[in-house]
């Protein structure tokens, strides 16, 4: 198993502005750590999820042969594909009809949500373009390992956790700091309201070169 090759999807799994604004948004308000914990949670059980499922279905594709592609390198290029008409179709979006950020409606809607729905935000959040394609691109990648060894279950373990790092980040933060944190957590929304959307894009369009890349190599 080529351990290098999951690192471009779980950084692009990680990378992902809308989970880290929903945990950050939920910071914010009355139900505090307890909803933002439970989103940050059910983001991470998702992607552990899709990356089981993800295995199981690359378990079921035929073998590459010498007269065909690899069956990764066209999972790549799809995904680049992917990943770009979502750069284009996100920055064509950014922005809500009265002209203010597309980022600012989650704030309104955080206000609703208790643990058990934010655990639901968190997992239905994964389930975009986006994550999925990388979620088979890297279920692909273990594939080609030994589901019983040690080896691919420590790294199918830090992968999730590594997917879910950065969504969880402004929790441990919060959690560290107490109060402390309560400056930082308000420059961070305002931060994504304004510029959520943007990121997104500079990440969608970074995630399709790497993929086209890889792609690309795997076709050689």
């Amino acid at each position: 198993m080529e351990i290098a090759a999951l690192v471009p999807a779980a950084a692009g799994i990680a990378l992902s502005p809308l989970p880290v604004a929903s945990v950050v948004f939920l910071l914010g308000h009355r139900r505090g750590y307890g909803s933002a914990a439970a989103c940050a949670v059910g983001w991470t059980v998702a992607v552990a999820v899709a990356l089981v499922v993800a295995v199981a279905v690359g378990e079921r594709l035929p073998a590459p042969t010498g007269d065909g592609p690899p069956v990764q390198a066209i999972v790549a290029l799809v995904a680049a594909a992917v990943l770009l008409v979502l750069a284009g179709w996100q920055w064509a979006n950014r922005r809500l009809p009265d002209g203010s950020p597309a980022s600012s409606r989650w704030a309104d809607a955080m206000e609703a949500l208790g643990p058990g729905r934010s655990f639901l935000l968190g997992a239905v959040l994964f389930l975009s373009p986006k994550s999925l394609v990388l979620a088979l691109a890297a279920g692909l990648t273990f594939g080609d390992g030994d589901p019983a060894a040690l080896q691919t279950v420590v790294v199918g373990l830090l992968f999730v956790l590594a997917s879910g790092s950065v969504v969880a980040l402004p929790v441990v933060l919060a959690l560290a700091l107490g109060r402390r944190a309560d400056g930082p957590l308000r420059a961070m929304r305002s931060w994504i309201a304004e510029w959520g959307a943007r990121s997104l894009v500079v990440v969608l369009v970074v995630l399709g070169v790497v993929q086209l890349a890889i792609g690309a190599t795997g076709l050689r």
